[in-house]
């Protein structure tokens, strides 16, 4: 099957992660991104994706990349891991009108923006958070459901650890994701433990003195994966627009090995089994006690993590998730395997 993925790729992105995973399944996946975002990161691009944002007519003749890439690989499939606006899923539907055009959104309710997904004639749609399904399911009639998110076992897996690995990946606790408020205040207490952040992105108007020990250095692949794997205890704060949903983190942390205390969701059940896969918090004073209690008791720790492990290598992975989505998509599960 041919498959063109609309979404930027980078090290351990999301879109690069699902193109493996499609991959692994035997497809032929082919990568296209706006115009501005292939620009990168520089100060250029910045300013481009600044300047598409204020000027929508710009935003529109950007994405055409994807129309374009469209109309030359004539794709059985297009999933869009971002939310091109309206016009280009109208003109995209007239250049591959045998494709099927679906829509797998990574980002929790905050992350709307526009809400051109909403508005987009997709034949079927994606949402990590069982919230938005049902509510998107009730108020609009759209077709979509809940995949939970996953991980890519190309580098999401237990890595061998050298004693250089472990100098320099090895702590008490271990973050790893962009610093905003929720998340720093819940990891100040933790201010005098062996803590180590990864990220590559703190804001300068943020004064909270976890900023002092932020790195702003970004972790991916398999440095990612020594990362957690080195780490006792892998904290995991979800954004709190993560309703009924899990953020990537769970599974790719779980993946790799790492023991995991993540604040608890309602359904979070469904994916791994709190005090047996996981551990879960409620508050800061929850996620104190627990943080100590772990780190003083390495069996249950290990024990833990470990069968978190197997139940991410069993149930969470990319080439799992994307096949039981395919069958969402073509409603036929031969079409789906071929």
């Amino acid at each position: 099957m041919r498959i063109l993925l609309s979404g930027e790729v980078f090290p351990d992105s999301f879109a690069e992660n699902v193109g493996c995973g499609f991959q692994e399944l035997g497809h032929d996946v082919t990568h296209t991104a706006d115009f501005f975002k292939q620009m990168g990161y520089g100060r250029m691009g910045r300013f481009a994706e600044m300047l598409a944002t204020l000027l929508p007519q710009v935003e529109q003749k950007a994405q055409l990349t994807l129309v374009r890439a469209a109309a030359d690989l004539q794709p059985d499939l297009v999933l869009c891991l971002n939310q091109p606006h309206p016009n280009v899923i109208r003109k995209l539907r007239q250049e591959v009108p045998r494709a099927r055009i679906a829509h797998w959104m990574s980002d929790a309710l905050t992350g709307f923006f526009r809400q051109y997904n909403l508005a987009s004639d997709y034949d079927v749609m994606f949402f990590k958070d069982q919230y938005i399904v049902d509510f998107v399911r009730e108020k609009l009639g759209k077709k979509c459901f809940f995949p939970p998110q996953a991980a890519n076992p190309k580098w999401h897996r237990r890595m061998p650890l050298s004693a250089a690995d472990r100098d320099l990946y090895g702590c008490d606790m271990t973050v790893a994701g962009n610093l905003y408020w929720y998340r720093a205040l819940l990891m100040e207490p933790f201010l005098d433990y062996d803590i180590k952040i990864w990220g590559d992105y703190s804001p300068d108007w943020m004064n909270s003195p976890v900023r002092k020990i932020y790195p702003r250095r970004y972790v991916a692949r398999e440095e990612k994966a020594k990362a957690y794997g080195a780490a006792k205890i892998v904290f995991n704060a979800m954004h709190y627009a993560e309703l009924l949903g899990c953020n990537l983190r769970l599974f790719e942390a779980a993946a790799c090995g790492g023991f995991v205390i993540v604040d608890h969701r309602p359904n979070i059940h469904e994916v791994f089994e709190p005090g047996k896969e996981i551990v879960t918090f409620q508050g800061r004073d929850e996620l104190k006690e627990k943080v100590d209690y772990y780190l003083a008791h390495e069996d249950e720790r290990r024990s833990i993590a470990d069968a978190c492990h197997e139940r991410a290598q069993r149930d969470h992975l990319y080439p799992t998730r994307l096949s039981q989505m395919l069958r969402y998509i073509f409603d036929d599960e031969s079409t789906a395997s071929s």
